[in-house]
This record gives structure tokens, sequence and C-alpha cells, in this order.
């Protein structure tokens, strides 16, 4: 469980908290928020780019936001959240990728999260219902703290997010185990075997990554298919999600693509951001027709090496603590948690 800090529960003269209403009054605020999450350093997909695309995906969702304002009008804490049918999320991170509070202080934190507190008390009330919600996955930091005690709730460990730090050198390998650098060497002797050459390339330049997103499809619903597993672009809702994270993203500069093609075919692709000095893999997939030369794993160790390699960058980040034991490497983690609240009040 992550540290409360003790902060006071009075409002500071001047200051106003308040929620907004409406899918337009949200996307006017997101400049704005934007500005305050890039200052509380939150991770890319606690800010408005992610948040943009799951407000423009999600046909069932009402949003909605809360804010506190200083005497002067400036904006000192929002959230952006989404009443769905199953409940209320958060508009950033989701599907096990971390938000964030929003916020320049722990007060600023701590009001927030009374500001929600409220109105999910009034109106689950008028419904005469009760629910439990979790919030997150959040980092496991003093804002976070704050911001549930303001809310009334309980913070709740959740999956830890791996990572590779740059300890051991700029050469890949000191980071694979023994047993991946064997797959990896297989790997790259069966397609020299069989007469086949593969390329790894970069890319940021939107055309381009427009241009493979057929690719990155197919690869992306192969991998669900075969392991029988419910896939997020069957549905024109999770399509939508996933094309919009993609281009909002890489219209603020910060996605870059790898793929990995065997003769002119993409077999595997990462997707990768840039969040100050660290790399986050958003996600990787290959087409499992190919398995028998793990271009998923060949293509993440080209990724990694180049994180290594990069002097701006400190570190690998997986981005969500899902099945860590299938991972290329990490040798640290960040701690994660669910901010866990209840609209029953005595």
């Amino acid at each position: 469980m992550t540290d409360v800090i003790a902060v006071s529960s009075a409002r500071p003269a001047g200051v106003v908290a308040d929620a907004i209403e409406g899918a337009a009054a949200v996307h006017r605020l997101l400049p704005e928020y934007e500005e305050l999450a890039e200052r509380c350093r939150l991770p890319v997909t606690a800010r408005a780019a992610w948040v943009r695309a799951r407000l423009e995906a999600d046909p069932t969702a009402t949003p909605w936001a809360a804010v506190v304002r200083d005497g002067r009008g400036a904006l000192l804490a929002a959230a952006v959240l989404l009443e769905q049918p199953g409940g209320l999320v958060l508009a950033g991170g989701g599907d096990g990728y971390r938000s964030g509070v929003a916020a320049v202080d722990a007060l600023a934190a701590e009001l927030l999260g009374s500001t929600i507190a409220r109105r999910l008390v009034r109106r689950f009330a008028r419904r005469g219902s009760q629910q439990v919600l979790d919030l997150g996955p959040l980092p496991a930091d003093a804002r976070t703290g704050a911001f549930a005690l303001g809310l009334g709730a309980t913070v709740v460990p959740c999956d830890p997010v791996p990572l590779v730090r740059r300890v051991n050198g700029s050469d890949v390998a000191a980071y694979l185990s023994h047993g991946t650098r064997k797959t990896l060497r297989k790997a790259r002797n069966r397609l020299v075997t069989d007469g086949l050459e593969h390329v790894v390339r970069f890319t940021d330049d939107a055309d381009e990554v427009a241009a493979l997103l057929p690719h990155l499809e197919a690869a992306y619903r192969d991998r669900d298919r075969e392991h029988g597993l419910p896939c997020l672009l069957d549905t024109p809702a999770g399509l939508d999600l996933w094309r919009g994270r993609i281009q909002h993203l890489l219209a603020i500069g910060s996605l870059e693509l790898a793929t990995l093609s065997v003769g002119n075919r993409p077999v595997a692709y990462v997707a990768g951001v840039r969040d100050g000095r660290r790399y986050g893999v958003l996600e990787g997939r290959f087409l499992t027709a190919w398995s028998r030369y793990a271009p998923g794993r060949l293509l993440e160790a080209e990724v990694l090496q180049r994180v290594l390699a990069d002097d701006r960058l400190d570190e690998l980040d997986w981005m969500t603590g899902i099945a860590p034991q299938t991972l290329l490497a990490a040798n640290s983690v960040d701690p994660a948690v669910v901010v866990r609240f209840s609209t029953a009040r005595d």
C-alpha cells in the first residue's frame, strides 16, 4: 500500500472545485489538462492524447471532469472520467495501462478526490444503488495517496509494471537470460538456414504508419485468434480506440513503430512511446505463422538494444503489469495501485 500523506481537508480561500458536464466541455478542457499533466509528469497514457482517443471511441460512455482552480482561475487539479453501463472509469489509462493524478500538490489532489466523491455519492443515492469502483492502475505516489484520502477510498496494490533499467552497460545481451539468448540465436540460424532475410525498421512518420496499419491489425487479430481470446479490434469501438491511440500519439510526436519484415512482408511490430527519459512498449504482436523464427522476440531485442544505446533514455517500460513472465527481460518494477471507492456512505 502506498503511503498516504496527511493534508488539510480545509479548502484554501479562493479555491473552487467543480464538475464539468458533457463531451464538448470536456474536450475544451483538454489543452489545459495537458499543460497540467505535463507539469505533473504524468505518463503518456494519462495525458490528453490518450484521453482524447478514449473519448472519441466510446459512444456508450458519458464523459465528465472534476476540476480544482485557484482564485485566478488557474487549473490546480483535474480528472476526466467516463460513466459507462458497468460503472465509472478514468479516461486515462485503462486496459492495464497506468493513469495518473493531475494535481499540483497533495492538497489539490485531495480536493479533486473529494469533488468526485460528492458527485458519485449523490448520483448513486438517486439511483438507489451501491457500487465498488476500482480507479487505476495509478502510480504508487503521494498524489495518489492524497487523491484516495479525499475520495474516502482505499489504496490497493496491484501488479507492478516491469522495467529494464540501464545498469549493466549498453549491450542487450547483458540483460537477457541464457534461455532468451539461446532462443534468439536459434531464430537467427533458422532464418539463415531457410534462406530468409529479415529487416528491422523504425519510423515515426504518420504516412508510413498509416500504410502499415493493415499489417498491424492482422498481427493483432492473429495473436488473439490463436489463443482463443476476445479481440479488442473485433468491435467498432475497440477498433476506433486502437486506431485513435496510434493516431493521437503520432500527432504529438510520441509514437514510434518498429517492424520486422521477412522479404517485403511485415511479420512483427512493436509500438513504442517516448516519454521523457523513458521508452514505453505500448504493444507488440507477430503473425503466428512465422513463430518458428521468433520474430516478436527478435524485434523486442532490437528495440531494447536501441533504447540501451540511446543516452537520452534511461529505461524501457513495459507499460502494464500483465503477464510479466512472458517478457523479454526486466530488472526492476514500478509499483502500481488502484483506488477502491465504495458509493455506500454511513
